[in-house]
């Protein structure tokens, strides 16, 4: 069994580490569950530096990120109260993005989604693709526990790319470019 853990802060540049350790910190004062999610997880376990931080939390994005914003030094570049997330510059120039976990029903195709607080499982299985539906718990009571269910880990390993649901292109058409990106990114 891997200690991603170790991966983790092995992966990290110094600031990366101080500026993930200080959203853990304030999560917890928070009472909230935090996962770092998406392109960090993907970046890691493909063995790619990682650009940013993305974390997810059961609980309020824009209220933690309010917080950690002041405790921290870190100044907001964006809110998105629809989708309860705020992407943060912290000193040292790190950028991060927390998001509330949530579910997201497209009424038609392209169209703003519907969104609806979820669990880390429920936010996972809404992603885009299975390399960017893995999670890695920074809660203290399962800190360094992978989530992984759409065998993510797996596509990374094999440079695959898939989609969650079949549904994935047709609810956001704009997923078709990231396709390509990721797509010449895993060679």
């Amino acid at each position: 069994m891997s200690d991603y853990m170790f991966m983790l802060e092995s992966h990290l540049s110094t600031v990366q580490n101080r500026v993930a350790r200080q959203v853990q910190s304030a999560a917890a004062e928070a009472g909230v569950r935090i996962f770092l999610t998406g392109g960090a997880m993907r970046d890691m376990l493909g063995a790619f530096p990682i650009r940013d931080l993305d974390f997810t939390v059961e609980g309020d994005a824009l209220k933690l990120a309010r917080a950690v914003a002041r405790q921290c030094g870190a100044k907001i570049l964006a809110a998105d109260s629809h989708r309860n997330s705020a992407e943060l510059l912290f000193p040292g120039g790190v950028t991060a993005e927390i998001a509330m976990a949530r579910l997201e029903r497209y009424t038609r195709p392209g169209s703003r989604p519907e969104v609806t607080p979820a669990t880390i499982h429920e936010d996972l299985r809404c992603r885009d693709f299975t390399v960017n539906a893995i999670a890695l718990s920074l809660s203290p009571s399962s800190r360094g526990l992978l989530i992984d269910p759409t065998n993510g880990v797996a596509d990374i390993q094999h440079k695959e790319l898939r989609a969650v649901s079949n549904y994935s292109l047709f609810d956001d058409p704009a997923r078709i470019l990231r396709l390509v990106r990721f797509r010449a990114r895993l060679g």
